[in-house]
């Protein structure tokens, strides 16, 4: 009697530890990501998404060995994304944070009882300021229209 108390004890210990170790929330999965697209993992951070930001990750993939310049950045500490706020709200969250003294969000829904970020192609960022390093976004064409054809 006393070896089935042990075993009962010893597999309910088991999965108690299992359960802490695969905690899926939007804090957790919205840092994970980050990282990893931070990183030019974009693969990795890929697994963190839906269907669309899988596919956003693949264009990023893309688009990053075309130009042979990397869009991540140089190095990666787990410590630039702080402050992670998530607002749930049903099977949505949305959560804001830290980054490099920028706020930005990140947009996710919960499918089949996991987290996942869902990046929009029409909006992939959402509230995300994407001004790479100051860059002016207004285009200044020289010329005639005529000297174009």
């Amino acid at each position: 009697m006393r070896t089935l108390k042990i075993i009962t004890f010893a597999i309910i210990a088991i999965f108690a530890l299992q359960a802490c170790k695969t905690t899926n929330n939007p804090e957790d999965v919205t840092r994970k990501f980050m990282n990893h697209l931070m990183a030019g993992e974009y693969a990795k951070a890929g697994e963190y998404g839906t269907e669309s930001t899988k596919q956003m990750m693949q264009m990023f993939e893309a688009l990053e060995s075309l130009g042979g310049e990397g869009m991540a950045e140089d190095e990666v500490k787990p410590e630039k994304i702080k402050d992670i706020e998530c607002d749930v709200t049903g099977e949505e969250a949305v959560c804001r944070f830290q980054e490099d003294g920028e706020t930005a969000e990140v947009h996710l829904v919960k499918k089949d009882g996991k987290w996942l970020v869902d990046m929009k192609k029409e909006n992939p960022f959402g509230d995300m300021d994407m001004d790479w390093d100051g860059e002016d976004t207004e285009w200044e064409v020289e010329g005639t229209e005529e000297e174009w054809n």
